[in-house]
C-alpha cells in the first residue's frame, strides 16, 4: 500500500507554509473549527492525483493571498515495499496559469502518469447535494471515477474538450462576422470530437459495468444499495451500433448544428452532455427525492463500491478524504463506515471538528489544524 509519509503546503490556501511529518499508513484525522483549513489540506493531498482537486479551482485561486511564492504541494511517499519517493505540484512560476508536477525531481508532463503514483478518492459537504446539482456537476464525479480506473481517459477529455472549444470559437467568430467558417477545419475538429465520443463513451459504459457489479458484491447493510444509469445520447447508441458507426453519426450531427450551436454559444449535442443518475434501489426512488442523508449514503456506497474495485483492479485500494463525513450519519451508520474504512486497508483522511465523533476507531492518528499550522496530537 502506498501512503503519503509527509505532507508541505506552501502559499497554499490559507497555509503559508505548513508540515505534517511522520504519518501513519492507516487514519490521518484533521481536527479544527470551521474555516480553520481542514478542507485546504484535503485539496493539497486531492493534487496529488490527476485532475483538478476535489474543488476543480482555478490555479490562481489555490495561490495564498499574503506570499509571493507560487503555491506548491510537496510529499513523500511510501510504497508497501518501503521505498521511497517524492512527489509534488504547484503553480509554474514561468507559467503561472499552469500547473508543475514533479515525481523525484523529474517533471511530469502528462498529468494521468499520476495515476501510475497515487490514487484518491474523495467525498465532500459539497457533494451532499450532487443529484441535485446540474449535469455537469455529476458527470464531472462519474468521470473522475472513470479516469481513477481507466488513466487514459483524462487524456481523450482533454482532447474533446480542447476540440469543442475550437469549433465553438469559429462557430461563434463566423456568426459575429456573417461570414461562413471554415469547413475543412471544421471538418477536422469534428472529426477528433466524433472519434473521442465514442472512447469516452466506452469509457465510461465499461465503468458503470464494472461499479455496478461492485456495489452488488459489496453490499454493505448500513449503506443502501443503488442502480446506477447514465443518460447519454452516444452512450445509449454505443449499446446497439458499432463504433465506427456511432462516430459517423457524432460527425452527421455536428455538422448539421454548425449554425444552431454558433448562434446559441453553446454546443448542443455531444458526451459533455451526459447525465449520471442513481435509484435507491430498496424504496425504487430517484436519488434526487431523496433526503439529504439518504443521498450522502448512495453516495457513500459509490465510493466504496469503487474503492473495492480499485483493490480488485490494482492490488489496493485508492487514498480515500472524507471531509466532514460525520454529518447526516448518525453514531452506528458513523462507526459502520469506519469499520469498512478500515478494512480496505489504506490511508484514510478524515475531518471533523470534535475529536469524539472519531473514538472508535482505533488506529489512528490525530492532527490538530490551528492558525494556519499542524500540531500532532498524542
Amino acid at each position: 500500500m502506498t501512503h503519503i509519509s509527509s505532507l508541505t503546503l506552501t502559499a497554499f490556501r490559507n497555509y503559508d507554509s505548513a508540515s505534517i511529518e511522520e504519518l501513519s499508513d492507516n487514519f490521518i484525522i484533521l481536527i479544527g473549527e470551521n474555516g480553520a483549513g481542514k478542507t485546504n489540506c484535503l485539496e493539497g493531498v486531492s493534487l496529488l492525483s490527476p485532475g483538478r482537486g476535489l474543488r476543480a479551482a482555478a490555479i490562481h485561486d489555490m495561490q495564498s493571498q499574503t506570499s509571493k511564492t507560487p503555491w506548491a504541494v510537496s510529499s513523500q511517499l511510501v510504497d508497501r515495499d518501503g521505498d521511497i519517493a517524492r512527489l509534488g505540484v504547484g503553480r509554474d512560476p514561468q507559467k503561472p496559469s499552469k500547473k508543475s508536477i514533479r515525481a523525484n525531481g523529474t517533471a511530469i508532463k502528462n498529468q494521468s502518469d499520476l495515476g501510475d503514483i497515487l490514487r484518491t478518492l474523495w467525498l465532500t459537504p459539497q457533494m451532499d447535494g450532487l443529484f441535485l446539482q446540474p449535469s455537469s456537476e455529476r458527470r464531472r464525479f462519474f468521470d473522475r471515477l472513470v479516469a481513477s480506473f481507466d488513466g487514459a481517459h483524462t487524456g481523450r477529455m482533454t482532447r474533446y474538450e480542447k476540440a469543442m472549444r475550437e469549433r465553438l470559437n469559429l462557430l461563434k467568430n463566423a456568426e459575429e462576422k456573417n461570414i461562413p467558417a471554415d469547413p475543412t477545419w471544421l471538418d477536422a475538429l469534428e472529426n477528433i470530437m466524433a472519434e473521442t465520443s465514442v472512447s469516452i463513451a466506452a469509457a465510461r459504459i465499461e465503468l458503470l459495468l464494472q461499479l455496478q457489479q461492485a456495489i452488488t458484491i459489496n453490499h454493505y447493510n448500513d449503506f443502501p444499495p443503488a442502480q446506477i444509469h447514465l443518460n447519454g445520447e452516444v452512450e445509449n447508441a454505443l449499446k446497439s451500433q458499432s463504433a465506427l458507426a456511432i462516430e459517423d453519426m457524432v460527425r452527421e450531427r455536428l455538422k448539421a448544428m454548425r449554425r444552431a450551436d454558433g448562434q446559441t454559444g453553446r454546443t448542443n449535442f455531444g458526451i459533455q452532455r451526459t447525465d449520471m443518475g442513481a435509484i435507491y434501489s430498496d424504496k425504487n426512488a430517484d436519488a434526487a427525492q431523496c433526503s439529504t442523508g439518504e443521498q450522502k449514503s448512495l453516495l457513500t456506497t459509490i465510493i466504496l463500491a469503487h474503492a473495492n474495485m480499485m483493490t480488485a483492479r490494482h492490488g489496493q485500494a485508492p487514498l480515500l478524504l472524507f471531509d466532514e463525513i460525520t454529518a447526516h450519519f448518525d453514531a452506528h451508520r458513523r462507526d459502520a463506515l469506519f469499520e469498512i474504512l478500515e478494512s480496505l486497508k489504506t490511508q484514510v483522511w478524515l475531518s471533523g471538528q470534535d475529536v469524539k465523533s472519531f473514538s472508535s476507531i482505533k488506529n489512528k492518528q490525530i492532527i490538530k489544524v490551528e492558525n494556519n499550522l499542524f500540531t500532532a496530537c498524542e
